[in-house]
């Protein structure tokens, strides 16, 4: 299932840094929601992840869902190796 992950740009060097979003990885099953949650929070960040058997949490309208393990960011940025981005 596709994901919208929202983060800000500090926590997505650090995502880089240690090699993976690390579990709960959180997100939301559309863009429109995500776009609404990243203007509620000043997170300027949306990263599509394709995340296999989700688990809804409460509440947020039934439009967001976490998966309990860590994702490799280098996956998720469809790189080889880290050393191709150097973000500091």
């Amino acid at each position: 299932m596709i994901l919208y992950h929202v983060c800000s740009v500090k926590k997505f060097i650090r995502y880089f840094d240690i090699g993976c979003i690390k579990a709960p990885v959180r997100g939301w099953s559309t863009i429109e929601s995500a776009e609404k949650f990243s203007k509620q929070t000043g997170r300027q960040i949306i990263l599509r992840l394709n995340l296999k058997n989700p688990i809804l949490m409460e509440g947020h309208q039934g439009l967001a869902y976490y998966v309990d393990k860590n994702c490799d960011i280098l996956e998720i940025l469809h790189l080889k190796k880290k050393k191709i981005i150097k973000l500091r």
